[in-house]
């Protein structure tokens, strides 16, 4: 696959000429070592507009200054292999970008050209999900969605979507638990048993909770016996880890990167807002990117 890694990097060439033309003299002017041959430092890639269709090419030059002579020039994709998204869109949305770009491609075509709200344009060559960032977000319901998957699902398309990252949701449902003698720690949960922020619990008790709820029922109820079980995605095994992770947890100190059965992860407080998730998750993926390179 090639994306680039910034749209800053894409140049843009636009003509009234068919497309072998054009390609004809973009390589005659790649010969000369003139100001004619000259393109802007910054470009690493350039599409091609014609008459009949697009192309794509990469770029290396050779000197210094704003602008810099062409030193090579190779095709990507043109004519029938490109097609151009006709709807604007996020360029930072680049998990966003791969999967619709896997959309229009065909045993033929394997180029999308897409261009942003501001006009900038970049491109996807053979798109492929697989280089993607799988990252495994464990969460409990009800309250349904988890907050953690609702606030994810709000930052996808925005802060989230530069990250290269595929989600994926690993959901202990809580409602397998639901009975008379099931205490849960809120009763915002909605669940058939009783709770203990808001309840006198008596025997027989079962608490499914976390570090806090059994420290909370050992206090206040202090001659209960009760089963505890744990359902804490950070200490708990009600959850199989097999993949990179985040997860939350009412307990800020463990906020932050840790491993898990030998697996990355990162870890966010109960009720961690949008920036902090979105930094917590930007922490992770430079550290799965770093371990991998």
């Amino acid at each position: 696959m090639i994306f680039p890694d910034e749209y800053k990097s894409v140049g843009a060439v636009r003509t009234d000429e068919t497309l072998s033309e054009a390609h004809r003299e973009l390589l005659r002017r790649s010969t000369l070592a003139t100001a004619e041959s000259d393109i802007y430092f910054l470009s690493q890639y350039l599409l091609l507009f014609a008459s009949d269709g697009c192309a794509v090419y990469s770029v290396t030059t050779d000197g210094e200054g704003l602008f810099r002579r062409v030193t090579s020039l190779t095709r990507i994709a043109a004519g029938s292999e490109v097609v151009a998204y006709d709807t604007l869109v996020n360029l930072h949305n680049r998990t966003g970008l791969v999967r619709l770009a896997r959309e229009f491609c065909t045993d033929v075509v394997n180029t999308v050209i897409f261009k942003s709200v501001d006009h900038h344009l970049t491109f996807v060559h053979k798109p492929d999900m697989g280089t993607m960032i799988e990252i495994d977000v464990l969460d409990l319901v009800p309250p349904d969605p988890g907050w953690l998957v609702y606030m994810i699902g709000q930052l996808e398309g925005c802060l989230l979507g530069e990250l290269g990252v595929v989600f994926t949701h690993n959901i202990l449902d809580l409602r397998q638990f639901e009975s008379d003698s099931a205490v849960f720690p809120c009763f915002t949960s909605g669940l058939r048993g009783r709770y203990l922020d808001s309840e006198e619990i008596t025997e027989p008790a079962t608490l499914f909770g976390c570090d806090i709820s059994k420290m909370i029922i050992e206090e206040r109820f202090s001659d209960l016996n009760y089963e505890f079980h744990n359902i804490c995605s950070v200490t708990s095994h009600a959850y199989s880890i097999t993949k990179p992770f985040i997860a939350r947890c009412c307990q800020s100190e463990r906020a932050g990167l840790i491993r898990k059965n030998g697996i990355d992860g990162v870890v966010v407080h109960w009720a961690a807002s949008g920036y902090e998730i979105a930094d917590a998750l930007r922490s992770l993926v430079n550290k799965i990117r770093k371990t991998r390179s």
